[in-house]
């Protein structure tokens, strides 16, 4: 069915200040009536939008997911090369880190208070997601630009030098976003690549 693009709006305001609230207090501190009043509206109105709480941490994951692999899409659409691909991908994580921290935080802490089948698809995005970044690993190896290695374990290694920056880049942001990411990704690419 779809819905009318006051009730999309509506259910972003929800999504948004509802990360918020998850990062301020805790996804467990949070109730449907705090995210009600959050927001403004009546309980049973939120319902209308959202069954259940997982729900909406089910959307946060989805936005934070959807926006990362769509910036992805758009360096790949403009033939990026393999050095500002991952230097894209790191910058994005950042700018979400700095720019939306309550969609980072329910992402990375809060994947086990999705239900079953949100877990499900929630596992499916997250490997398809470490395999774009697999993908670009391996084609720099495939034109000799990085030393033979093995992508998956090079990947899992590059994100979480990314991931893990929620915990310490909103306490050090001395640099930009793009001086952090080139920095960071200088290391990282100056032991991957051939001499």
């Amino acid at each position: 069915m779809k819905r009318s693009r006051a009730h999309e709006d509506r259910r972003a305001d929800i999504i948004r200040e509802s990360a918020v609230l998850f990062s301020r207090i805790g996804y467990h501190g949070a109730s449907m009536q705090m995210v009600a009043d959050a927001v403004e509206l009546g309980k049973p109105t939120l319902y209308h939008y959202f069954r259940k709480k997982s729900d909406i941490l089910y959307a946060i994951h989805e936005e934070f997911i959807r926006d990362l692999r769509t910036c992805h899409a758009e360096r790949l659409a403009q033939h990026a090369s393999i050095d500002e691909q991952l230097l894209g991908i790191h910058s994005d994580i950042l700018r979400q880190i700095a720019e939306h921290p309550g969609y980072v935080r329910a992402f990375f802490e809060h994947h086990g208070e999705l239900d079953s089948d949100q877990k499900r698809q929630m596992r499916r995005q997250r490997r398809e997601y470490l395999q774009m970044v697999c993908d670009v690993i391996a084609t720099g190896i495939e034109r000799g630009l990085f030393v033979s290695c093995e992508p998956r374990l090079i990947a899992l290694g590059f994100l979480g030098m990314c991931n893990w920056a929620y915990k310490w880049y909103p306490q050090e942001r001395s640099c930009s976003i793009e001086q952090t990411s080139r920095a960071l990704c200088q290391v990282f690419l100056d032991g991957l690549k051939t001499r």
